[in-house]
């Protein structure tokens, strides 16, 4: 430590000619301060950043290449530094290296003049007050390490940050994603337990009844009746409740059919007027056969939107109206709800953007399902309405992925009555 001081608080001196060096070094180093003999202004040039406390030179050292390089050094110092320089100049008349050495202060920066002969206190004295100067130079060399090294441990630490936060975002989207299909399987299981066990039930029940009353003839009570009005609401609800939770026919015939089915119900139970624009509109199993189903997990991320757009709308928008579009590109599909209702809070809107939250849980659940799909889902709303719009990326299709399930359906049957005959059962049996 005291060696690197030394180094660090030394004066070099470069006097090639006479006894200068010797005596500059003997006067100080018996003051107590360091000494180190040099050859060449290459040599004070190195130490310009550290290693040196000031430089002692004799004029007739220097000359135009001198100059050119002790300045070329000087402008490239760090900004801390500002190395102080004593030259020392010839007694008595003006010489060439003086008038140089004028000339030449601005361009190296921190010098001093002093004129020979020096008494040795005057040439002490100054070299302490350049060590001062530059001891005061070397803390802010200090202080500027010690505050980088700092914000280079704080972009550290925030990487490091980062880097878990990205982990857990990760592992959150896909704890959420997973959560999401084991609801998505949960809903499936009870729709199919409500028409493979109570519509089954159900429709037992029916038979017995009408069994009933065709035994009784024309002499039906009238409890009799009453409880066939009353099994039949309850299948028509147990169906809804089914088809709701997940519909059959967006496994058998796809998003499209599925989404005209469930917009044909909730404009009937909502009383509002929906319009549609597909643009490739469901016309039936053998438009399907020619283009494409979209992978399953596309199909169910779009249709939960929609069922969750058109809810929101219901509910929230006060809007007796609502636009419902969809277009399938080569690319991408993009679905698009829009309401004429009062509007969201912008307030709201941004704190969905930057956290998926404070909009409630069914849009948070649907921004999920659409970012796991590498998709986005974007809300803009004005004070005249919503518009709710979720784009998904598709995969290039080489085949129809579900031409297991439409092999099943049959060409002349619409999807709807195939479906309401696997709910409602055989009835004539």
């Amino acid at each position: 430590m005291t060696t690197s001081l030394q180094a660090d608080y030394r004066v070099l001196v470069l006097a090639p000619f006479g006894k200068d060096a010797a005596l500059v070094r003997e006067v100080l180093e018996t003051s107590g301060i360091p000494v180190g003999i040099v050859d060449a202004v290459g040599a004070i040039a190195r130490c310009m950043t550290g290693g040196a406390g000031a430089a002692i030179v004799a004029e007739e050292a220097l000359d135009e290449d001198s100059i050119e390089v002790l300045g070329r050094s000087v402008a490239a110092q760090p900004a801390w530094s500002d190395f102080p320089i004593i030259v020392l100049t010839g007694g008595g008349a003006t010489t060439p290296y003086t008038e140089m050495m004028v000339r030449s202060r601005t361009p190296m920066g921190n010098i001093s003049l002093l004129e020979r002969p020096v008494r040795p206190a005057t040439i002490i004295s100054s070299v302490r007050t350049a060590i001062r100067s530059r001891l005061r130079q070397y803390q802010m060399r200090d202080h500027l390490e010690e505050r980088e090294r700092v914000e280079d441990e704080l972009r550290r630490t925030h990487d490091e940050l980062e880097s878990l936060v990205d982990k857990r975002t990760l592992a959150l989207r896909k704890l959420s994603a997973r959560l999401m299909r084991v609801q998505d399987e949960e809903r499936r299981r009870i729709a199919r337990e409500l028409h493979d066990g109570l519509g089954q039930w159900l429709a037992a029940a029916q038979i017995n009844v009408d069994m009933a009353l065709t035994r009784s003839g024309g002499t039906s009570s009238p409890m009799l009746q009453e409880t066939r009005k009353l099994i039949d609401h309850a299948v028509c609800s147990i169906r809804s409740m089914s088809y709701l939770l997940h519909p059959p026919l967006l496994d058998e015939a796809g998003f499209e059919a599925a989404a005209h089915w469930f917009i044909d119900g909730f404009a009937k139970r909502s009383a509002i007027g929906i319009t549609t624009n597909f643009s490739q509109p469901d016309s039936g199993v053998t438009a399907k056969l020619k283009t494409p189903r979209m992978p399953e997990p596309i199909e169910l991320a779009l249709f939960r939107a929609l069922q969750e757009g058109l809810t929101n709308a219901h509910r929230h928008s006060a809007s007796d109206r609502v636009e419902v579009s969809f277009q399938r590109l080569p690319d991408r599909a993009v679905l698009e709800i829009r309401d004429f209702g009062r509007g969201l809070p912008q307030a709201v809107i941004d704190r969905f953007e930057r956290t998926g939250a404070g909009s409630g849980v069914g849009l948070a659940g649907i921004r999920e399902r659409i970012n796991e799909l590498g998709g986005d889902f974007i809300i803009s709303s004005t004070n005249s309405g919503t518009t709710l719009r979720s784009t998904v990326p598709l995969p290039v299709e080489k085949g129809n992925t579900h031409s297991g399930h439409l092999s099943e359906i049959s060409e002349t049957a619409s999807p709807e009555s195939k479906v309401d005959n696997l709910v409602a059962g055989n009835r004539a049996s």
